[in-house]
């Protein structure tokens, strides 16, 4: 080819190219503000490349130097400020930006239910966050349309009763293992009571839970993989403050590259441990087996997960379940230790229904509704996800918004779920009675508590955490009371799920010291 052909050619594509990226980040974004402008929607200006993310991360940065009271649960100011400030300036809808890309924020809940509950052919799963793919694996969690569908039918049998009430054993072992480690505490000290971290410990129950209900027998041999996916999980966290820059994610920083040797290390475990069972066909009766005993039994290839897809599923499972679970023990165990009556009340239930020759809640989990109660005004004030997300695949109309392909849709649930309008004026407060009838009777949207999000997306794990966290709370309060260490410090923040973030330090007590 001669030489100024290839220049002429070269130069083209370098047209082309920097006219598609001046297309996409400067006209574009005015394009769309102005689109959304001429329907009344507005929100905070486009900054070139950047959008609204170094607004976002300067509140940040200013929140954490607030503390708040223990009894104020008004954590918006530390985990959503940008929210706030601009749905008091412009709306319950607004328009902010991800970098480039347009994101519609609304507390309005007819738009919510639109979108939670639409046809999943109108929405994609994404995040703002590129580095979440790559610890919650390839799994449902990503998946979109048909593909989402096939998945979650192939995964969804797993969580059946039978799987539940076995899942329940487990968990009182593993609780009752770090109970065992509070009293050797106790004993060395010669002490009745003993400082502890429960978020360390809530994290500890879930990751050894999850551990085991995902990979049975194999989890000793894997338990690497589960450290791993615990380090990814936190240089995720950092991923929020990366540069809007497309590709970055795929740049040899030093926390990339980390983060690549994580990835191939749990995929190459994983899939070991994949190909030993269908070599010898001992599937085994875990999360894992389960999956390989549907793909031998399905007739089609399109019926089926691939052993990549089977390693994804695991990574999310993994993922979603273990930080979920970690984060809801944790602040339920806070406010109970905030609110002593609180405590007595639901520990007398417990034991009421639970008397000491049984073991809480193998069987029936139901019975503690005050318990119940309590955890769902946790997942109100302190649900593990402060926002979800979702990316319209095609453009399309919510609530009389007509929305462009490829909008990022948010709904802040930290500020929905304190919603005054919504939950009535006490909604700042903690009032778990607010659920005595149920909730549906609790607010008048039936669909108003999102902390497993809902609708055909609906977390397929709810009844599986929930179960878990009950089995944890009921048997520490068969054993232990606790309260608040002097040295707490209340600063919720977003770890991709909401933490403490300086840990929770409780004093526990013994309440049979003598057993």
């Amino acid at each position: 080819m001669e030489p100024n052909v290839v220049q002429a050619m070269t130069a083209l594509l370098m047209l082309l190219v920097t006219t598609r990226a001046l297309w996409y980040l400067l006209w574009r974004p005015y394009a769309v503000a102005r689109w959304f402008q001429q329907q009344g929607i507005r929100g905070p200006p486009y900054k070139f490349l950047v959008g609204s993310l170094p607004e976002c991360q300067k509140m940040i940065v200013a929140a954490r130097a607030k503390d708040l009271d223990t009894n104020s649960h008004d954590c918006i100011t530390t985990v959503q400020p940008f929210f706030r400030k601009w749905a008091s300036i412009y709306g319950k809808t607004f328009l902010y930006w991800l970098g480039p890309t347009p994101a519609l924020c609304s507390t309005d809940m007819e738009l919510v239910k639109k979108v939670l509950t639409d046809r999943t052919e109108m929405f994609q799963k994404d995040y703002s966050n590129p580095s979440l793919e790559a610890v919650l694996g390839n799994g449902v969690v990503f998946a979109n349309g048909d593909d989402w569908k096939r998945r979650r039918k192939f995964i969804h049998p797993a969580f059946n009763q039978e799987k539940i009430k076995s899942m329940s054993t487990i968990t009182l072992e593993c609780t009752q293992q770090t109970m065992e480690r509070w009293r050797a505490l106790m004993q060395e000290s010669n002490k009745k009571q003993a400082e502890i971290d429960m978020m360390h410990d809530s994290d500890e129950i879930a990751m050894s839970v999850i551990a085991r209900v995902m990979l049975g027998k194999s989890y000793k041999e894997a338990w690497e993989v589960f450290i791993a996916g615990k380090e990814q999980l936190k240089l995720a966290t950092y991923g929020f403050a990366d540069p809007p820059i497309p590709g970055f994610r795929y740049l040899p920083t030093r926390r990339n590259r980390r983060t690549w040797h994580l990835d191939k290390l749990v995929k190459h475990k994983i899939s070991q441990i994949i190909e030993a069972r269908l070599a010898g066909e001992v599937y085994e009766d875990d999360l894992l087996g389960q999956m390989l005993q549907l793909k031998v039994q399905a007739c089609s290839s399109a019926e089926t997960l691939s052993t990549e897809e089977m390693v994804g599923e695991c990574r999310t499972f993994f993922a979603a379940g273990y930080e979920t679970s970690a984060s809801l023990i944790t602040w339920a165990m806070f406010l109970l230790a905030s609110y002593p009556r609180w405590q007595e009340m639901v520990r007398e239930e417990v034991v009421r229904e639970y008397p000491a020759h049984k073991l809480p809640l193998v069987d029936s989990p139901g019975k503690l509704k005050l318990l119940n109660m309590l955890l769902l005004e946790t997942l109100r004030l302190y649900g593990p996800i402060a926002f979800l997300q979702r990316k319209t695949a095609s453009d399309t109309i919510l609530a009389h918004v007509k929305v462009p392909k490829g909008t990022m849709i948010t709904i802040p649930l930290v500020m929905l779920h304190r919603d005054k309008e919504i939950w009535g004026p006490d909604a700042d407060e903690f009032n778990p009675m607010r659920f005595k009838n149920g909730f549906s009777r609790a607010v008048k949207h039936s669909h108003a508590l999102l902390a497993f999000s809902y609708g055909p997306r609906v977390c397929v794990g709810q009844n599986f955490a929930m179960v878990e966290v009950q089995i944890v709370i009921a048997t520490i309060l068969k054993s232990f009371s606790f309260s608040l260490s002097p040295t707490y410090v209340h600063k919720p923040s977003n770890f991709i799920t909401l933490m403490p973030r300086y840990g929770l330090p409780l004093i526990v007590r013994n309440l049979h010291p003598n057993t």
